[in-house]
């Protein structure tokens, strides 16, 4: 990203709902705000108040580390796991994303791992458009 790592955290954490593809969305409000609260929730919620669990907030270590339990795909009784890494780079920030199986849901997440590579590929396009200066 063309942007130091603390301003690609508050994108990523504060700012995702501004950004994060209407596509992509889990509600049918493209205006929905998402929410990654530290050490706790991570959702979306519609205008019309509407909440969908996302996932769950593992590990938030501002600007450099976030870590989630990930229930899109299989629940919260199986979620899988997404962390996010933010490496600077130059003036810039090199993310790596790692979005692996968890503990209960290793079947689940084999036969989904192609669609959250699309997903992620395509959510990763829209944060680098608004990480550019």
């Amino acid at each position: 990203l063309p942007c130091p790592p603390d301003r690609a955290f508050l994108l990523l954490t504060e700012e995702a709902g501004s950004w994060w593809r209407p596509d992509r969305r889990h509600t049918s409000d493209p205006q929905s705000v998402i929410v990654i609260e530290r050490g706790g929730r991570f959702f979306e919620r519609a205008s019309d108040g509407t909440e969908v669990e996302l996932g769950s907030v593992r590990v938030f270590e501002p600007p450099r580390r976030l870590v989630l339990d990930w229930y899109r795909g299989t629940g919260p009784a199986e979620p899988t796991h997404v962390e996010i890494l933010l490496v600077p780079e130059g003036a810039g920030t090199r993310v790596h994303l790692v979005h692996r199986a968890g503990p209960h849901s290793a079947e689940s997440y084999v036969k989904k791992a192609a669609a959250y590579e699309r997903s992620w590929t395509l959510v990763f396009a829209a944060w680098l458009d608004v990480a550019k200066p």
